[in-house]
Parts: structure tokens; sequence; C-alpha cells
């Protein structure tokens, strides 16, 4: 079938990995070392953006004979549904996650510097997408959280994080038809 949806496979996670870890070869199960889980995204899914600017090139009569690509920039939005010590690290970065053990007066505590003078440091980052038997992976070697949606603090709705993720190396599309030879 050509036509693919773009739901989450079963555990509805993303993960992330230090920078420049190569892409998974294999999209089948869970994937394991150095790629941790970052959280569950949130029903509405992620969001692929491309930026592409161009510029014609003309002959001398003023006819464009070719256009040339000057700048392109894709990002993913990817809106995590999980309050926790390692979606807090996706968002604002491992450096401003401190973590504190349970002692006799208090239970185990997570402090995320909210207001960051840096950006987050670059992580390879990977979404793993089910349709099927078919099976997809949008994926970079290198990205970095570049902008963090407003979030909400309600009695009635889960807490969303929606940070934005500027890929700094080329984002892939990889499919697997499932279609295994004998």
């Amino acid at each position: 079938m050509d036509v693919k949806l773009g739901a989450g496979k079963a555990t509805g996670m993303f993960f992330h990995a230090p920078a420049n870890t190569p892409l998974p070869t294999s999209l089948e199960g869970i994937l394991s070392e150095p790629w941790v889980s970052g959280g569950d995204v949130k029903q509405d899914g992620i969001i692929l953006g491309t930026n592409r600017s161009t510029q014609p090139l003309k002959n001398w009569a003023n006819v464009v004979k070719r256009v040339i690509m000057t700048d392109h920039t894709e990002t993913v939005q990817s809106p995590l549904m999980d309050t926790t010590e390692e979606s807090l690290k996706v968002v604002v970065g491992e450096e401003n996650v401190t973590v504190t053990e349970a002692t006799t007066q208090h239970g185990r505590m997570v402090d995320a510097n909210l207001s960051p003078n840096d950006l987050p440091a670059p992580r390879a980052f990977v979404w793993l997408m089910k349709d099927g038997d078919d099976l997809m992976a949008l994926g970079t070697t290198c990205g970095q959280v570049s902008a963090l949606e407003n979030v909400s603090f309600v009695p009635n709705d889960g807490i969303t994080w929606t940070p934005t993720i500027t890929c700094l190396e080329p984002l892939h599309l990889i499919m697997d038809d499932g279609q295994k030879t004998a």
C-alpha cells in the first residue's frame, strides 16, 4: 500500500542518543543503548517542518534557466506527554537537570532549570512509526532543541512539552515494508 499512516509504534515513544549516534539499521523491537526513550509522544503526533530557500538563475534575456537551493532547514515538533527526568533532559538539556536522590526527608527530586542560558546540547533523535507490517523511522544523527512551545499547567489536561528540534545533520525517513525473505 502506497498511502502510509504516521502512527507511532506500540510504545508511542521517541528516542534520543548522544550526537552522531548512527540511525538504527533495524526498525524491529525497541531500540537499545545508546538510544534512550525520551517519553510518550502525544496522540497529535509529530510535525515535520521544512524551510527551503531558492534562487532562480536567469540568462541574459532574463529567462529562468535553473533554480538552486541556497538554504534549507528541517525541524521536528514533538509534543511530549511525559514530565519525567528523561523528558526534561530532552526539553532543557541534560546539563540543566539536577537529580537529588531520596532521603529520609524527601523523595527523589528532579530540578529542571526552565530558563537556561544556552540551548540544550545537540543529540541524535529518532521517531518510530508503524502501519500494519510497514515500519518507518524519522531521524537525524544530530539535532538540537531550538524552541519550546508554551506549556499549560491546568487541572483538566496533561502537561505537554513541545520542543522544536532543528536538524543539524540531514533528516532521514527510513522505511521497512516488513516483507522478509524466506
